[in-house]
C-alpha cells in the first residue's frame, strides 16, 4: 500500500494535475481525496485520516487561506503530516508554515519528482525544506525572546539544562561552543539531544528547530 495523499489545492488546474501525477504513480502513493476548502479539508482528514496532506498556501483565493487551514489540521490534532505548497519561496510564508505544524514546503514550479520524493521524506520523519529556507527558521528565532515547551497541561516537557541547550542550538551554536560553554563534556550534551528528541518526539537537529519555532513567545508572552 503507498502512501495515503489528501491535496487541498487552490484551484482545479493544480488539483488536476497533482491527481494526474499521483495516479499514475498508484504503486507508491494512494489519492483518497482532493478537496478545496478548510472546511472540506477537515472533513476528508477526519473521514481518510491520510499519512500526507498537501495543502495550497493560497486556499480557497486567500493569500494565507492555506496556512488557517493547517491552524485548524493542527488543533485537530490529526497525525497526518503536513507539507505547504507556495507559488514562490518567501521567508514570511516559509516560518508561519514551519510554525503551524508543516512538516516541509515546497514551490509548485518545482519538478513532479521532487514534489514525490519530499512526500516520501516529510513520511518517513524528517524536515523538507532546503537551506535558505532554514535559515529563515532559525533567524526568526532569533528574534523571539522566549522559548516554552510545555505538555498539553502546560508542564515543562525539559529540564533546565536540556531547556538551555535547546536554547543555544535556537541561536544556531553548534555542539562544540555548547558544551564549552555549559562546562560540560562533548558526550554529555550528546545525551542531553539525545533525551530531548526522545521527549519531543523527533530525531534530529532541524526538527528541534522547528519545534522551538513552534513553542515560541512573543516579547509580550503571547504565542
Amino acid at each position: 500500500m503507498g502512501i495515503s495523499i489528501l491535496i487541498a489545492a487552490s484551484s482545479t488546474l493544480t488539483n488536476d494535475l497533482l491527481c494526474r501525477g499521483f495516479n499514475q504513480r498508484r504503486k507508491h502513493f494512494n489519492l483518497v481525496a482532493s478537496v478545496y476548502t478548510r472546511k472540506h479539508l477537515l472533513q476528508e482528514v477526519a473521514a481518510h485520516q491520510p499519512n500526507v496532506v498537501l495543502i495550497s498556501a493560497n486556499l480557497e483565493n486567500k493569500p494565507t487561506g492555506g496556512l488557517q487551514a493547517l491552524r485548524e489540521l493542527r488543533l485537530t490534532r490529526s497525525p497526518a503530516r503536513a507539507i505547504v505548497v507556495l507559488d514562490s519561496s518567501n521567508s514570511e510564508l516559509v516560518v508561519e508554515a514551519f510554525s503551524n505544524g508543516a512538516k516541509g514546503v515546497f514551490c509548485d514550479s518545482g519538478p513532479f519528482p521532487s514534489l514525490c520524493k519530499c512526500i516520501r521524506s516529510v513520511q518517513a520523519g524528517q524536515i523538507w525544506a532546503d537551506s535558505t529556507q532554514l535559515n529563515w527558521v532559525v533567524q526568526a528565532l532569533e528574534e523571539r525572546v522566549t522559548i516554552r515547551i510545555v505538555s498539553a497541561k502546560g508542564a515543562p516537557l525539559l529540564t533546565e539544562r536540556e531547556g538551555q541547550i535547546v536554547r543555544m542550538i535556537a541561536e544556531g551554536l553548534p555542539n562544540s561552543e555548547i558544551h564549552t560553554a555549559l562546562g560540560l563534556s562533548p558526550h554529555t550534551v550528546k545525551n542531553h539531544l539525545f533525551n530531548i528528541y526522545n521527549k519531543l518526539g523527533i530525531s534530529n537537529r532541524a526538527e528541534l528547530l522547528l519545534y522551538a519555532l513552534g513553542s515560541r513567545e512573543s516579547p509580550r508572552g503571547r504565542r
